[in-house]
C-alpha cells in the first residue's frame, strides 16, 4: 500500500509527484488539472462521471474538493485501474468509485444522471459523446480533453449537432523549467485542447 499523502491546502493542484505512476501512465500535469477543474465547475454535491480515468489524478482532485458528492470513473486498462486504486488509497478518498469497463458499452455501470462529465477523447468518439450527453442532466456540464485536432473537430461538430450551449474551446500548453548542469530551459508538455459545454 502506498504511503499516505498529506495535503492541507484548500487550493486544487496536488503535486504530480504525489501520484503513483507507471511506464506509459503519468498523471495529467498539475496546471492542466486546475484548468480542467475550472471548466468542469463541480458543486459540493455533484455526481461526476470521469470516462477514461487513467491514473486518477484528476478524479482525485475533484473528489477531495466535494466531500458531499461522488466521482465515478470508468477505465478499461487493468494497469490504470491498479494505479487508480493505489492513488485512491494513498489520498484516503472514499467518494471516488472505480469501474472496470469501456465506453459506451459499460456506461450503464455508472450511476444515472450525472451533472458533470469528464471525457477523454478516444474512439469511437461520436458514439461515446452522444451516450454521455444523453445521460447528462439538463444544465449539466461536459468537459472533453483531447491532444489532437481530429478529436477537437469531431467533438465540436458533434456538440453543435446536439445543440450544446456555451461551448468553449481552449488550447493549453504548459512549459516548465528544467535544469541540466548550468543550463536552464523551458520544456513543454503535450498541448491539450479543452472543450467545455452545457446541456
Amino acid at each position: 500500500m502506498p504511503n499516505p499523502f498529506h495535503w492541507d491546502f484548500v487550493t486544487p493542484g496536488l503535486p504530480d509527484s504525489a501520484f503513483e505512476d507507471a511506464p506509459g501512465f503519468s498523471p495529467t500535469p498539475l496546471e492542466l488539472r486546475v484548468m480542467l477543474l475550472a471548466h468542469l465547475r463541480p458543486r459540493a454535491d455533484s455526481l461526476v462521471w470521469d470516462v477514461g480515468g487513467g491514473t486518477g489524478a484528476l478524479a482525485l482532485e475533484i473528489a477531495r474538493l466535494m466531500p458531499g458528492g461522488a466521482v465515478h470513473t470508468l477505465e478499461r486498462d487493468p494497469e490504470a485501474i491498479e494505479l487508480l486504486e493505489l492513488n485512491r488509497q494513498r489520498f484516503d478518498i472514499h467518494n471516488l468509485h472505480i469501474h472496470a469497463g469501456e465506453a459506451p458499452e459499460d456506461l450503464a455501470l455508472l450511476p444515472p444522471r450525472p451533472d458533470r462529465v469528464l471525457l477523454e477523447v478516444g474512439r469511437p468518439l461520436e458514439d461515446v459523446l452522444r451516450a454521455v450527453w444523453e445521460a447528462l442532466q439538463p444544465s449539466g456540464r461536459l468537459v472533453i480533453s483531447t491532444v489532437n485536432l481530429e478529436g477537437l473537430v469531431k467533438a465540436t461538430d458533434t456538440l453543435a449537432q446536439l445543440g450544446a450551449h456555451d461551448v468553449q474551446v481552449v488550447q493549453a500548453t504548459v512549459h516548465r523549467m528544467q535544469r541540466r548542469g548550468s543550463q536552464a530551459k523551458l520544456a513543454a508538455a503535450e498541448p491539450l485542447f479543452v472543450i467545455a459545454a452545457e446541456r
